[in-house]
């Protein structure tokens, strides 16, 4: 048992050495020759129940593969992959549809991957970006009742007051126009 052991801890750690250089070389590469995700995560409440586009600028030497949205409404659920169209200067665009957008909010996340085989992110399935939502809706019908209610009451309220008579021998002015 203990001459399986050694050589197996040998490979494990030889492996991990490994890992360890190939982190400590891709560190080392210039920012420019990296895959990189430029996203400014939203900062105000969106509109509930509309399309939301999300934007990137995501750049690589090698050329873009595949870039994509993964998003979900919020608290839970799988998340669903949304293909990111290029709209030019590395720019890239998805719509996350209105039936998405109907909670509370979006947890999402952006992922490329390059010509190379490099993959990166900016936020992930365990630490996602966040979009929280307003309602932009009409008031409700008891509202808008309650409303006209309060302008009608002003407006006999202004009736019921006396008008004062005009020093002139003029007619008070919400009489001249009868």
């Amino acid at each position: 048992m203990t001459r399986l052991r050694y050589p197996l801890h040998s490979f494990a750690c030889c492996l991990l050495a490994l890992g360890l250089l190939y982190t400590l070389v891709a560190a080392q590469q210039p920012q420019e020759a990296r895959l990189a995700i430029d996203h400014a995560p939203f900062t105000r409440a969106q509109r509930r129940g509309a399309p939301l586009a999300i934007e990137a600028t995501i750049t690589s030497p090698a050329g873009i593969r595949k870039a994509e949205v993964f998003c979900r409404v919020a608290g839970g659920g799988d998340f669903t992959a949304l293909p990111m169209d290029s709209v030019g200067n590395n720019h890239y665009r998805a719509v996350v549809p209105d039936w998405m957008t109907a909670g509370k909010g979006l947890e999402y996340y952006i992922a490329a991957t390059d010509e190379r085989g490099q993959s990166t992110s900016q936020g992930f399935v365990g630490f996602p970006l966040f979009v929280p939502f307003f309602t932009a809706q009409a008031p409700s019908q008891e509202e808008r009742l309650k409303a006209l209610q309060e302008t009608l009451d002003v407006i006999r309220k202004g009736k019921e007051t006396p008008q004062r008579p005009d020093p002139r021998g003029q007619p008070a002015p919400a009489d001249r126009y009868r």
